[in-house]
């Protein structure tokens, strides 16, 4: 996958989920490009944006989706280590 459309991807997936804006923090960004060069799958960093989603969503049922990818980066570095 070329590094733009890893990027992509992966950006499309978080903002698909967030309730607001059109693009990430820089920060955001850097982890994207972070994961791609450890050479992650980009469906296994979705699958754990997915799950700190989820797990914000039960314990904030009322709080508006507006999480950093470095909030969700641990749900996707657990992950990552189950493969």
């Amino acid at each position: 996958m070329k590094h733009k459309d890893y990027l992509l991807m992966v950006e499309q997936f978080v903002l698909s989920f967030k309730e607001s804006g059109l693009s990430l923090s820089a920060m955001d960004y850097d982890l994207i490009q972070q994961w791609e060069k450890r050479g992650i799958p980009a469906w296994l960093v979705c699958r754990g944006i997915e799950i700190g989603f989820a797990q914000f969503e039960r314990t904030n049922p009322k709080q508006p989706k507006r999480v950093s990818l470095s909030y969700l980066k641990v749900f996707v570095e657990e992950e990552i280590e189950r493969g």
